[in-house]
């Protein structure tokens, strides 16, 4: 897994590229809590055009990074996800809690208002 930020305006979009399997979660996790923290009002689009898989303990670490950026009134948004990560967010119920979208442009379109 690779991971690459990149900041547009107010928002920070973070692209990953590759499964996150186990022990890659750390690394998701300093990323987007590194992102977070630079910002007062968290604005932030997790592009996972390039993820085939995710493992439950990633799940986590975006469901604490989502209620983590709740607290602070900000926003996150999911992109281009794929239909694995999709139906993982079905069966645990998750796909009604975070904001997804079709891609990183509506993903902006709707976090920027």
């Amino acid at each position: 897994m690779e991971l690459k930020s990149e900041k547009k305006g107010e928002v920070y979009i973070v692209h990953i590229d590759g499964p996150i399997k186990s022990g890659m979660e750390f690394d998701l996790a300093d990323e987007l809590e590194a992102r977070m923290h630079e910002m007062q009002v968290p604005k932030m689009v997790i592009d996972m055009k390039k993820v085939p898989f995710i493992n439950s303990a990633a799940l986590g670490i975006l469901l604490n990074v989502f209620q983590e950026i709740e607290k602070r009134n900000g926003r996150l948004g999911l992109a281009s996800i794929s239909t694995e990560v999709d139906n993982l967010l079905e069966i645990t119920k998750l796909g009604t809690v975070f904001e997804i979208f079709r891609n990183v442009e509506d993903a902006l379109d709707s976090i920027v208002d």
